[in-house]
């Protein structure tokens, strides 16, 4: 009960303070909400524009469409293909493109004579433009500008142009591999022509057939020996052309199953040649726009009213403790005074 009576006791106690310090606390208070309202109104005030895109993912266009990958070609990207959205979207490549665009070293009201210019520029650039992965694996671009349509117009052209940057490095990439499996196709197609070639000088040597060949001459040697209608100048020729097979039929054999084996390599290379052609011709968006950004109608800060109440509370909480210090103090004073 004791403690009860000595808590209302000091309720009232304070209830009387602020009654009497009344007209230095509401001073206080109303010359700070008159200064929020000022500052407020100062305020330049900001409009947001918003895109919301999805990347594409990244399956292989040549292999999707001519070969026999598995993966929707339309399908949207997953967590790989959203961060590395995120780095595009957050590259120098970009940032330069949208400042020189939009002359924004001008339009931020940037002095070029500064010492610091450009980190002012891209400080700037950072608190206006952000970039972030939403929980459906989604981008959301966020522009803030004075201007309702100069933000709409810079978050349409980030998302534009952060699908051309992709484009441009797919391309270079495929351009590349274009390169290297041409160089090995043509390589090894000239390779196939020389033995080709070899093959054609021991053909008009007799080599044609190794295994059939020297059956057939054995069978007939044997054959007219044994039945004796073979003449002398007969088995000489027989004997010959056996000595002549001997000598490069098992070269002719080799290198028709070197032959047999490089075309079905030179046969994958041309498919390989095929898809790289494709992936450097092909001009599919890497990015999947579901929401394009409009000129706001209402700004999006300041939020004046937040301002001014947030500004009041404040400065009637600092008036209370600046006339309960002041009083603290004038008392302090009076009694060492005294003493």
């Amino acid at each position: 009960m004791t403690d009860k009576n000595n808590f209302s006791n000091d309720s009232q106690d304070i209830l009387v303070f602020l009654y009497k310090k009344r007209k230095p606390i509401i001073l206080i208070t109303v010359l700070g909400a008159v200064a929020s309202i000022i500052v407020s109104l100062l305020i330049t005030p900001m409009y947001k524009s918003t895109v919301i895109l999805y990347p594409a993912s990244s399956v292989s266009v040549s292999k999707a469409l001519l070969g026999n990958a598995k993966g929707n070609l339309m399908a949207f990207g997953e967590e790989e293909e959203t961060e590395q959205l995120l780095q595009i979207l957050q590259s120098n490549e970009i940032i330069n493109h949208i400042v020189d665009k939009f002359n924004l070293t001008e339009h931020y009201d940037i002095d070029t004579t500064e010492r610091y210019a450009k980190t002012k520029l891209y400080d700037t650039y950072d608190d206006n433009i952000s970039f972030k992965k939403t929980k459906f694996q989604s981008v959301r671009i966020d522009v803030l500008d004075k201007d309702p349509e100069y933000a709409a117009d810079i978050a349409n052209e980030i998302s534009l142009y952060a699908d051309t940057v992709l484009n441009n490095l797919h391309k270079k990439r495929a351009w590349k591999a274009l390169l290297i499996v041409e160089h090995e196709y043509k390589k090894l197609n000239r390779q196939i022509q020389e033995i080709s070639d070899s093959l054609s000088v021991l053909n008009k040597m007799g080599v044609l057939d190794y295994t059939e060949q020297v059956t057939a001459y054995s069978s007939g040697l044997a054959e007219g020996i044994a039945s004796g209608k073979i003449s002398k100048s007969g088995i000489k020729y027989l004997e010959n052309k056996l000595k002549s097979l001997e000598k490069y039929g098992h070269i002719s054999l080799e290198l028709s199953k070197f032959i047999e084996f490089e075309q079905e390599r030179l046969s994958d290379l041309k498919g390989k040649w095929v898809e790289a052609g494709v992936e450097y011709g092909q001009n599919l968006s890497n990015i999947y726009i579901v929401e394009k950004a409009e000129p706001a109608e209402k700004k999006s800060k300041p939020v004046r009213w937040l301002i001014v109440v947030l500004t009041t509370l404040s400065s009637f909480v600092f008036a209370v403790l600046f006339v309960a210090f002041a009083d603290f103090f004038k008392n302090f004073k009076e009694k060492v005074e005294t003493d």
